[in-house]
């Protein structure tokens, strides 16, 4: 969206498509108009029936951000949003961030992130890697330990400042591997180079307390750390793109959806069936979703613990602006970006400017919400 303005109505079409270690209010009112179940085949034949129903989400606050569509200066890498006072020249930091159960709410710093990753871990959940960039949160909360997964999804951030409160042993062979490799620099509350930035916030009980101001540990970059380069590929709605009421990631014990709010022109995110809010009551927002499906293998470190297989190809869906594309991604080498593509025409599929949170999931995991679904879960 090169242009957001707030609106009245919400626009819910449904698409339906196939879904191919270890740690111990406000509300405002909108329209939806829904139209009939489509399948992949119908598509392109799909005529809009609207009926309108009322809409309530709880924290969201409308607001109207303009972004002049001529600006041909720099922009940041990591969101294509224009950088209007230059980009910052300082590495990215990435940062893990508990959501393990109630004690991890709320967390603290996750909307300031350009790029979140949702990663499976161990017992059926979920833990966020969030980069940052364009904006350094004061507080991010709770911080925690890495995994075997998070190593690769960092390669191709131009060696970032990578913030995690700790490891098990074999988790940090092999961070310490592929830093001494020149992937990243390491900052844990457990290492000598870092821990004088931890903190515990004694309002709430550990293990999920642990906070940093990552701008202080952005600063301890090496030499070696440098302005990350564009992952993504940001641009122009594709015209294979359907519009959509939103997606479902169900695993064990977690079911994640995103719902298009046509006020916010942003995805509006709940966890197990209510908005997932932000440190200020506010429900987390992103312009664009990555809803990918890719192998998980068992760590090495932690028979308990699933490793995410963030190389090669899979299948997929890009949410943006109120519509699904099936993609397909690809990256065959850990420091590559990545590529997405129409799964039908090949071409190039760019992403929205603007935030981006990137689901990795087991196939069968996911599914497009019709409007029936998107409005229950919002009543």
């Amino acid at each position: 969206m090169l242009r957001r303005v707030s609106s009245a109505a919400l626009f819910f079409v449904c698409l339906a498509a196939c879904g191919g270690g270890s740690e111990t209010n406000e509300t405002t009112t909108t329209l939806v108009e829904e139209v009939p179940l489509v399948t992949t085949t119908q598509i392109e034949e799909t005529a809009e029936t609207p009926t309108t129903v009322a809409e309530q989400i709880v924290g969201v606050i409308p607001t109207t951000t303009t972004i002049d569509p001529s600006w041909t200066g720099p922009v940041y890498p990591l969101t294509g949003l224009p950088a209007y006072e230059g980009i910052p020249e300082t590495p990215a930091v990435v940062v893990k961030i508990g959501n393990n159960d109630q004690n991890s709410l709320p967390q603290h710093g996750l909307r300031e992130a350009d790029i979140v990753y949702d990663v499976r871990i161990e017992n059926g959940k979920s833990r966020f890697m969030a980069v940052y960039h364009s904006r350094l949160p004061e507080v991010v909360m709770p911080v925690r330990s890495a995994r075997s997964s998070d190593i690769n999804l960092l390669l191709n951030l131009n060696h970032p400042v990578f913030v995690y409160w700790g490891s098990n042993d074999i988790v940090l062979e092999e961070i310490k591997s592929a830093e001494w490799s020149g992937g990243y620099d390491s900052r844990s509350a457990a290492s000598q180079w870092g821990e004088q930035y931890f903190n515990r916030d004694s309002s709430r009980s550990r293990p999920a307390n642990g906070k940093v101001n990552i701008g202080d540990l952005q600063e301890t970059a090496s030499n070696e750390a440098e302005v990350p380069v564009a992952i993504f590929e940001y641009g122009e709605l594709t015209s294979n793109a359907v519009p959509a009421a939103g997606v479902q990631w169900t695993i064990t014990r977690r079911v994640v959806d995103y719902i298009w709010n046509s006020s916010l022109e942003q995805w509006v995110r709940y966890q197990d069936g209510v908005p997932h809010l932000d440190e200020n009551g506010t429900s987390l927002t992103v312009d664009n979703l990555l809803f990918l499906y890719i192998g998980y293998g068992i760590s090495d470190a932690d028979p308990s613990s699933p490793q995410a297989i963030s190389t090669g190809s899979g299948d997929g869906w890009l949410l943006r602006d109120g519509t699904v594309t099936g993609v397909t991604w690809e990256r065959s080498r850990s420091s590559d970006n990545w590529t997405i593509v129409d799964d039908e025409s090949g071409e190039m599929v760019p992403l929205d400017v603007g935030t981006t949170w990137v689901t990795l999931a087991k196939p069968g995991e996911g599914r497009i919400l019709s409007s029936a679904e998107a409005i229950e879960l919002i009543g």
